[in-house]
């Protein structure tokens, strides 16, 4: 295949996930799939993965960094996720096989963008990154503050915390009581489904589970030393499980930053942009 057959299947593939979703009414314009693909096949094509309830503006400004400095970037939208209707109910649908499925799509139009592919996600999309390390040939996976568990349980009984959560019924409950709907950011939903955290937790589950013949090169898992959700010794422990299928484990605290799990999302005031962009590109570019 030809660099310009590569390209040309790039955006083949682009087409078809902006068809879809242009012919679904619920999605609200600027929460689409976005892409910054070169006209070329460039050194590095990055996937960034978006947390649940979030949307791809939440990229929107370190996608416009990653791409002025020459890499392509694919950032997909979860299914059910960036609807017009914030306190939707749809977002108890999603499935952990969809979500899998979505990210496999975005390496797929990676790999065909650059000679290298870089996934990174934040909060379940950074579980996702891990999980895709185990998987498949990608170069690097970066975790973001990975959601392998919550911090008041200890590190198995989020597992079986998990499996509670997809066979109770569902409900919903505000990510912040006090701020209820006016919680930020405005692409996200500010209620969270019980079933949802459920199927994210059985991807923290299969991040174990034997991978395949063929793995990424390299993990970094950041955490935020001053998270107030995620279980971050959990997360150490369970990334580093991916040692055995080959996959070189690299922890990098971040110190110094507020008490907040987003670190990435520009519309939180508190999130040091400032801060964390720099320490996450130069994870991304890191030979």
């Amino acid at each position: 295949m030809t660099m310009d057959d590569r390209i040309t299947q790039a955006w083949a593939r682009l087409g078809a996930i902006a068809q879809a979703e242009h012919a679904d009414s619920r999605i609200a314009p600027g929460s689409l799939t976005r892409a910054w693909l070169p006209g070329q096949v460039v050194p590095t094509a990055i996937v960034l993965l978006h947390g649940i309830t979030n949307a791809p503006p939440q990229y929107a400004l370190l996608g416009d960094q990653l791409a002025a400095r020459g890499h392509a970037v694919i950032v997909p939208r979860m299914p059910y996720h960036g609807f017009r209707d914030r306190l939707t109910d749809a977002i108890a649908a999603l499935r952990a096989p969809e979500m899998q499925a979505a990210a496999l799509d975005a390496v797929a139009i990676a790999a065909l963008s650059g000679r290298r592919v870089v996934v990174a996600g934040i909060s379940v999309g950074a579980v996702l990154a891990g999980w895709l390390a185990a998987r498949t040939a990608i170069d690097t996976a970066i975790a973001i503050a990975p959601f392998c568990g919550i911090r008041e349980l200890a590190g198995g009984a989020n597992d079986a915390l998990g499996c509670a959560l997809r066979a109770l019924p569902n409900r919903f409950a505000w990510w912040d009581p006090r701020r209820k709907e006016a919680q930020p950011p405005p692409h996200g939903y500010p209620r969270f489904a019980t079933r949802t955290l459920g199927e994210s937790l059985a991807i923290s589950t299969a991040l174990v589970d034997p991978g395949a013949r063929v793995h990424a090169r390299r993990a970094f898992v950041v955490l935020n030393a001053r998270d107030p959700i995620v279980n971050n010794p959990f997360a150490r422990r369970r990334f580093a499980r991916l040692v055995r299928f080959g996959v070189d484990v690299v922890p990098v605290t971040l110190d110094g930053l507020p008490e907040i799990h987003d670190i990435i999302e520009p519309e939180i005031p508190e999130a040091r942009t400032d801060l964390v962009y720099p320490r996450l590109i130069e994870l991304i570019e890191r030979p």
